[in-house]
């Protein structure tokens, strides 16, 4: 009887939590919460903390309580198993984590407005602006909506060939800093022993290749600017026509070599990689091949529709010859891979009840088992 009790409150929680509505609700708290954030944040600008309108924090707080009721239907709904091991228990780990936080801040939050003027705060209150936790609440919105789900399971699909990618873009940026690094301090370096008459002068180099080229950091710096659009590579160039022709040369292979080679080779890899991790999402598979499905059942509608011309919502087989010989059946279910070179056969196989008529729900469900796994059942006679 408790089994039974706990499978029934189960089996209602999952309903509750699965059902759409439920799911518009949260998206659009998550929404609010953002503008919300961004209200606040405005308005605390201008006034002191104190000043904030209290009913922001009431409005915090009761987002806070529906995301952890949300969380508990969860919990109760998959049970301690599924929640933690299932095929979504990543975004339920992250769910929970961005709710504990808000809860940790919410609390806080209280807290710090609870206490006593005499009290120092400024602990708290540095704890509190910081916010981490509601900036975060908006990403939960990627779980919700496919599109964002999509280019989110992208983009960490990527951060593998990012990690490479930069690895490599260091080593060049190294090679090449290194190298013209040399070059621009043995150059500064000639020239003050020309000036002083010293042969251990230390190297003085003037203010253009001082700021671009006096160290190796400061040189990868600037190639990096150089291909990323933070600088005019021109400018890097011009003092370098005074150290050597051969520095400038070397300018010139260098964003050759990144930003026509490499550059567009990860761009190629990451574009491949992006792909390759959208289509091997089930969940927004199954949307699409859901959203493919539905898409094929309102084309065969219309098709029916504009088939049973006398409006008695029957086909005969003259209605599927007729049909096919015009082209409207014909070419969508040879798009869909069914044969309509037998009209005989395939009116049998759509007219599942053997009337000798085949009626909307017939047609329908007959042309998407042709069309589906149940197609490969079926032996044509011949």
């Amino acid at each position: 009887m408790l089994l039974t009790f706990e499978a029934r409150w189960r089996e209602y929680a999952r309903d509750f939590v699965e059902a759409p509505l439920f799911s518009h609700l949260i998206l659009v708290l998550i929404i609010f919460n953002v503008i919300l954030l961004g209200v606040e944040v405005d308005v605390s600008s201008h006034v002191g903390l104190s000043d904030v309108p209290s009913w922001m924090q009431t409005a915090n707080t009761a987002i806070v309580g529906v995301f952890l009721l949300e969380l508990l239907l969860k919990f109760i709904a998959l049970g301690c198993t599924e929640f933690w091991c299932a095929k979504d228990s990543s975004w339920n780990l992250f769910d929970f984590v961005i709710i504990a936080i808000s809860v940790a801040d919410v609390a806080l939050d209280i807290l710090a407005t609870s206490l006593t003027p005499d009290v120092n705060t400024g602990h708290l209150r540095l704890i509190r602006s910081i916010r981490l936790a509601r900036a975060l609440r908006s990403m939960r919105s990627w779980q919700y909506i496919g599109g964002l789900r999509t280019l989110a399971l992208s983009i960490v699909s990527t951060l593998g060939s990012l990690f490479w990618t930069l690895m490599l873009l260091l080593i060049i940026f190294y090679s090449f800093g290194v190298v013209l690094t040399q070059m621009v301090v043995e150059h500064c370096r000639y020239m003050n022993i020309e000036v002083t008459g010293d042969n251990n002068a230390i190297p003085v180099c003037p203010d253009d290749l001082k700021k671009y080229w006096s160290s190796v950091p400061t040189s990868m710096l600037t190639l990096f600017m150089s291909i990323t659009g933070g600088l005019d590579w021109e400018a890097p160039v011009r003092p370098l026509w005074g150290v050597s022709r051969l520095a400038v040369v070397l300018v010139l292979i260098f964003v050759a070599i990144t930003v026509f080679a490499i550059l567009n080779a990860v761009t190629g890899v990451f574009c491949n990689t992006a792909i390759e991790s959208a289509a091997s999402d089930k969940e927004v598979a199954s949307m699409r091949q859901v959203q493919s499905k539905a898409k094929q059942v309102d084309t065969l509608r219309g098709i029916f529709q504009e088939l049973d011309r006398g409006k008695t919502n029957e086909l005969s087989i003259e209605d599927i010859h007729q049909g096919i010989e015009e082209g409207e059946l014909s070419n969508f279910l040879e798009s869909i891979g069914i044969s309509t070179g037998d009209v005989w056969t395939l009116f049998m196989l759509l007219d599942s009840d053997q009337q000798g008529c085949i009626d909307l729900e017939e047609f329908v469900n007959g042309c998407m088992q042709l069309h589906g796994p149940a197609k490969r059942a079926c032996r044509w006679p011949r």
